[in-house]
């Protein structure tokens, strides 16, 4: 049956000389497999430069349910993306949301279109912004629990300042363990759960509470999916972001 539907680009894994995998999620199918041969052929109707990581895109397919791999019929780079596979603040940004995806995201056909459109503005963010984008793995990852089942509890006030990461609330007189945040740093977790993505670019957290409140993210999401495992990618981000 052929469909059209719009897609992020999360992976591509090489299958041949001239043909690869393509991973893609997709706002009706959720995530999919596609087969694209010829890539690298001269008169290619796909070339490798439009499947670069994270590059949103409309798709017209031949979608045959239970089908581990479908085929596409036409692939267009929509919107364009100007700048966020050049940056290197960006790229590095890039790298680790399709880390972070590629943990999440782990069975296909299971869409979800506020998720799907919250990626797709995300990224579209990234593409136009004019800063560093040091905030925005933090935030990313604090907003993206929304849209899994584990956005922390609002609750944050004069007395419940430390958060639960295993509770995903706010309490008082929290253990000083990996478990949970206290202070400063769960005053600032607060402050990234209330403010909107424009807010978070524009207003920098000090690279160490920024660094902390990152690796507190990882150990949250660790604590409520399951494999979750660890990333390579937040060194990285806290090497060039080290400024």
């Amino acid at each position: 049956m052929l469909q059209k539907c719009k897609g992020i680009v999360l992976q591509t894994i090489p299958y041949s000389e001239n043909s690869l995998i393509l991973k893609c999620y997709t706002d009706t199918f959720g995530l999919q497999s596609y087969m694209v041969n010829g890539i690298r052929a001269k008169n290619a109707v796909i070339k490798p430069s439009y499947l670069q990581t994270l590059t949103l895109v409309d798709l017209e397919v031949y979608y045959q349910q239970n089908k581990n791999l479908q085929r596409i019929k036409e692939l267009k780079c929509l919107p364009i993306l100007h700048s966020i596979h050049f940056n290197p603040y960006k790229r590095t940004v890039v790298m680790f949301i399709a880390e972070l995806l590629g943990k999440i995201f782990r069975e296909e056909n299971q869409p979800d279109v506020q998720l799907f459109a919250f990626l797709h503005t995300a990224i579209q963010m990234i593409d136009v912004s004019d800063g560093k984008l040091a905030n925005f793995p933090a935030y990313f990852m604090v907003h993206l629990s929304k849209y899994l089942g584990f956005f922390p509890k609002l609750n944050y006030d004069d007395i419940h300042t430390d958060f639960s990461l295993q509770e995903g609330v706010f309490i008082s007189n929290a253990p000083h363990t990996k478990d949970y945040c206290k202070g400063e740093i769960a005053k600032e977790l607060h402050l990234l759960l209330s403010v909107s993505l424009e807010e978070a670019l524009n207003n920098t957290l000090h690279i160490r509470y920024r660094k902390i409140i990152l690796e507190k993210m990882l150990r949250y999401y660790q604590l409520h999916l399951l494999l979750f495992g660890e990333l390579k990618s937040p060194q990285i981000l806290h090497d060039v972001f080290a400024d």
